[in-house]
């Protein structure tokens, strides 16, 4: 099976960032504390890991400013590390992370 245009991954990437960002603003302050929210949440973290996991090394080269270790990392701890999953770790993913994530993406699609 030939390989996906790049371009397919991250835009899986920006859609799961910007629904990441849809639950979280639906959610208001305690979003954290909302267990279906933060499943959401949880869910489009492992997508974006998944999506960025599947590029290949030379794409993730060309694109050094994205922190594609800490991205497919940040998936691994979601799928099988939950137990050391935090509240506060999820958060600052979210709201930190993931706006900077979408940032890129938007730049890569031309959509920014």
């Amino acid at each position: 099976m030939p390989a996906k245009d790049p371009l397919v991954y991250i835009m899986h990437i920006r859609d799961s960032c910007r629904r990441i960002a849809e639950y979280t603003i639906t959610g208001g302050d305690n979003w954290t504390s909302q267990p279906l929210i933060m499943d959401a949440v949880c869910r489009n973290i492992t997508i974006i890991g998944e999506a960025a996991r599947k590029l290949d090394d030379s794409f993730h080269r060309a694109h050094p400013e994205i922190p594609w270790s800490g991205i497919i990392g940040a998936r691994n701890i979601v799928m099988h590390a939950y137990e050391f999953l935090r509240p506060e770790l999820i958060r600052e993913m979210a709201e930190e992370d993931v706006p900077e994530l979408l940032a890129h993406c938007l730049r890569l699609l031309g959509e920014e």
